[in-house]
């Protein structure tokens, strides 16, 4: 697997009103679109056209580029439609979609693009997991093996650096043998801070092929994660407010904003209102969802719609 890494994104920006880029390689960054694709679970986009090809593969797998990284950015100008193309792996399936602009059930997803940076995902079933163990120093592991519960669909070794399979969306608990000290998991673990969790046990849901990494103290001693970052819009009047659960970007939406500089490590919490005395209430999220409290992985979406109906 390579090990390239988005470096089209902004650390730590905030920008609202719009969706600018989030990156500036040519002269015209004003009207440029830049699209950044990636696979969660066991498959390839496709898209047509590609950057200087008529199609390109890409494919991701737990933080790290199996296609070439330019298989995956693509550099267009303004006005441009691109078709992408959903295919899962021989015996896998197809699971949706991280942009509300694709039709969740439809594998081929045709999107019109504005200028900016867009993540696009597509989501495949089953899932995995798999752990990377602090070899060193070399007085074997004092935390003992690491488990996993619940059962992986198929028997592996997790301790070998086997991947351990689940059905997507799956809530995993890895718990280790023994206590540790200092900073243990790194990956993206509920309660991560910056990638990294001292804790007993690392609770993660599996949206994606994740990464996890035992025995560490620094998140840059397993592959680094991909780049990330998420979009909001929202449908008729209202705002939505949010925060980086894991992080310090904030967010406060009129008609749509962006953070960038996010990783799939990151958690966003977006909390959606209906604008006072608008008439308009809150309705649902583009992934039905009508909870108005919302906690997204970055490891599955990158583009959510709040929608608001009249009362």
């Amino acid at each position: 697997m390579g090990g390239g890494r988005v470096a089209a994104i902004v650390a730590g920006a905030l920008l609202a009103l719009g969706f600018p880029a989030a990156s500036a390689p040519s002269p015209s960054a004003d009207t440029e679109i830049v699209i950044e694709l990636a696979t969660a679970g066991p498959g390839t986009i496709r898209i047509s056209p590609a950057e200087g090809a008529p199609t390109a593969d890409c494919k991701t797998n737990a933080q790290e580029y199996e296609s070439p990284q330019e298989a995956c950015i693509h550099h267009f100008s303004s006005g441009t439609r691109v078709t992408l193309e959903a295919l899962p792996d021989k015996g896998r399936s197809f699971a949706g979609w991280s942009d509300f602009g694709c039709k969740k059930t439809a594998r081929v997803c045709t999107l019109n693009l504005t200028p900016g940076t867009r993540d696009v995902s597509a989501w495949f079933s089953p899932v995995s997991v798999r752990l990377f163990i602090n070899e060193s120093p070399p007085d074997a592991h004092p935390f003992g093996l690491i488990s996993v519960k619940p059962k992986p669909s198929r028997p592996c070794s997790l301790n070998d650096r086997e991947p351990c399979e689940f059905p997507r969306g799956t809530v995993v608990t890895l718990s280790r043998e023994f206590a540790a000290p200092g900073y243990f998991w790194i990956g993206a673990c509920e309660g991560n801070r910056e990638g990294k969790l001292d804790a007993a046990t690392c609770r993660l849901r599996l949206t994606s092929d994740e990464a996890v990494g035992a025995g560490y103290r620094d998140a840059g001693e397993i592959p680094p994660p991909l780049g990330s970052g998420i979009a909001v819009v929202v449908s008729g009047r209202g705002t939505v407010k949010g925060s980086v659960i894991n992080g310090t970007q904030t967010l406060n939406c009129g008609a749509n904003c962006i953070i960038s500089g996010l990783n799939r490590y990151d958690y966003v919490r977006l909390v959606a209102a209906a604008s006072k005395g608008s008439g308009f209430r809150f309705s649902r999220w583009s992934n039905q969802s009508p909870v108005k409290t919302q906690v997204v992985p970055m490891s599955s979406v990158n583009r959510i719609q709040a929608i608001f109906v009249r009362s």
